[in-house]
């Protein structure tokens, strides 16, 4: 296979405007509620018909929103509110995201759908694992003309077909089949939760042949996960790396120093986030020996 830069193009007609007729005096909530499924969407069919109140009279003719810019709108903001609701609220870009978020919500009820998705699209951006750098991914089209996407590393990759959208994470793969819309993802695998040992520990042990230890690493279950990915990062030397099916990792003994470390959840097809990290810190544990004149005869 062959990396590609992926183009899906939607070709088409151009739909006619949907309209409805108000037979009877209503607000705009309640003809909202019955043409959109949602009585906040009476904001957006002020802003689309330029009314000044939120009355209706019977015979009135209202635009309805353009489903299609519509639904992607709400599909950009779907994926911008989890990627901010899972952030880390010490993420540097979250507050960032939020407020782009904000904005991208308030164009959304100015019935401004295109600049609603582009916003909540660059919000989503900024939180995005591997945010900053470019994708790595591969493209494989069948015999029968089925896509399979790949992404290897950086960015999730965004796959339209059939007028769905799907993001692909890093480590997922994804097979698209010909005139179908892209398979519905998988429920996101959370960020497992360190348990111990404690925040900023500081472990003493007696050395032997100058290394410490062992410390045993735990963190929660995460429903959906078949393995677990562990990094353990020291202040000097190389980090440790290691993948288990358990939620416990008894280190080898280690030289005195602090240890910063965090796992990911692993499912089939996707890995979660790094958990938050937890810092612990090594220290000898000295026995001094005393000699003297013995107590007994």
């Amino acid at each position: 296979m062959r990396s590609a830069l992926l183009f899906l193009v939607w070709l088409g007609t151009t739909p006619a405007e949907q309209q409805v007729v108000v037979t009877r005096p209503e607000s705009l909530a309640e003809v909202a509620q019955r043409t959109l499924g949602d009585p906040k969407g009476a904001s957006e069919l002020k802003a689309l018909n330029g009314l000044q109140s939120d009355a209706v009279p019977a015979g009135t003719t209202l635009k309805l929103p353009p489903v299609a810019e519509r639904n992607k709108a709400l599909s950009a903001m779907a994926l911008a509110r989890n990627a901010v609701a899972q952030a880390d609220r010490n993420e540097a870009r979250r507050e960032e995201a939020s407020a782009k978020l904000q904005e991208a919500e308030a164009q959304f009820q100015a019935a401004d759908y295109m600049a609603a998705a582009r916003t909540a699209d660059s919000a989503w951006a900024l939180l995005a694992p591997g945010a900053g750098q470019p994708s790595l991914f591969q493209v494989n089209v069948g015999e029968r003309g089925d896509t399979t996407v790949t992404v290897k590393s950086g960015p999730p990759v965004r796959v339209r077909a059939e007028d769905k959208t799907r993001p692909i994470n890093a480590g997922e793969m994804v097979h698209v089949e010909k005139g179908k819309p892209p398979p519905a993802p998988e429920a996101l695998l959370a960020p497992p939760r360190p348990r111990s040992p404690q925040e900023g520990v500081r472990l003493k042990f007696p050395p032997v042949r100058g290394k410490l230890g062992p410390v045993t690493l735990t963190w929660s279950a995460v429903s959906g996960a078949r393995q677990y990915e562990v990094e353990v990062l020291p202040s000097e030397g190389a980090p440790l790396r290691h993948t288990l099916t358990t939620t416990q990792w008894q280190l080898p003994p280690l030289p005195a120093g602090r240890y910063r470390w965090s796992v990911k959840a692993v499912g089939e097809r996707q890995k979660s986030n790094a958990s938050a990290e937890r810092l612990f810190e090594l220290l000898e544990d000295r026995v001094m020996l005393q000699v003297g004149e013995p107590t007994w005869k």
